[in-house]
């Protein structure tokens, strides 16, 4: 049998594919653990390329010196969710990762197979990438399987609360609302973060900041709350909101274990006769259910990482 060239470039392509993963391996260190888990060099790195490269920005010094810590907490947060799961029993649940990267993947490039080869063209971890949203995407189930029947929202109070409205006031006001929400860890990094996160958000935008590092439930959606009803917010929020203008990003709120930035997309005032009371109704008790979920979320996230055994090499 004659061995064509064809197949022995196949198999020297798998050869040096193969030594190019091992020398990875070897050049890779461990820079973490949390518990059990390890973070590596090597993971460290292909997540602050892929970020890089998603944004189109330079693959420079600055720009990898600018997003190590904030890469690090992150893997840190997703190495704490992925236990929980796995505890759960959740972590292996059919979830269409698939499905949702498609959605997001229409922000990078024309369709899912030419976004897939980004990752393959600069030597990414698609794989690692996906697990990440995979993690995200369980951990909302979580909540809600931990929480969701703890989430009571009184319903007449809402009716009462519409009436007043209705009855005081000329005009509705609707604000479409984006946050983004970082755990706070410790208090002497607390200004490193706000000026990492605010850089981010600058250079990369909004939404994707949320999709990579915020720790609220809508951070795969990019942070979007959709339309908010103004008396819907908390009194301290509004305030915050009533100052922004269309585009703007809020300043850092510090709530007890976050840090939570606002951004308003639309602002939209209607009169009390064009109303739809039921739709309004809904809005209002979604964005409290949220609130709530949101609090959960980060309640527990917390509490997990106070009990997690977790050392930075």
């Amino acid at each position: 049998m004659k061995f064509k060239l064809s197949n022995f470039c196949i198999i020297l392509s798998l050869f040096l594919i193969s030594a190019k993963n091992v020398e990875s391996e070897i050049n890779s260190k461990i820079i973490a653990t949390v518990d059990n888990q390890i973070i590596t060099s090597y993971e460290l790195k292909n997540k602050i390329r892929t970020n890089i490269i998603l944004n189109n920005d330079e693959m420079s010094q600055e720009n990898i010196n600018k997003l190590k810590s904030v890469s690090l907490k992150n893997l840190i947060n997703f190495r704490l969710k992925k236990k929980e799961l796995i505890k759960a029993n959740l972590f292996n649940n059919e979830i269409n990762t698939d499905e949702f990267i498609s959605r997001i993947s229409k922000n990078y490039s024309d369709n899912f197979e030419d976004f897939k080869k980004i990752f393959e063209l600069n030597n990414l971890s698609y794989d690692l990438y996906k697990e990440e949203i995979k993690i995200e995407l369980a951990w909302q189930q979580l909540i809600l399987s931990l929480y969701g029947n703890k989430v009571k929202i009184d319903e007449n109070e809402v009716d009462k609360e519409l009436k007043t409205i209705i009855d005081t006031q000329k005009n509705f006001i609707e604000y479409k609302l984006s946050e983004l929400e970082i755990q706070i860890t410790k208090s002497k990094e607390i200004d490193q973060t706000v000026n990492e996160i605010q850089n981010l958000i600058e250079k990369d935008g909004f939404e994707n900041t949320a999709i990579k590092y915020s720790i609220s439930l809508t951070a795969m959606d990019g942070g979007n709350l959709g339309w908010v009803n103004a008396n819907s917010l908390s009194d301290k929020i509004l305030n915050i909101v009533n100052k922004l203008k269309i585009g703007d990003v809020s300043e850092p709120i510090f709530q007890s274990e976050t840090i939570l930035f606002i951004k308003l997309n639309e602002k939209k005032k209607l009169d009390k006769n064009e109303i739809n009371i039921v739709e309004t109704k809904n809005r209002i008790i979604n964005q409290k259910q949220n609130e709530v979920l949101n609090l959960f979320s980060s309640s527990h996230l917390s509490k997990i990482r106070n009990s997690a055994s977790i050392e930075l090499k």
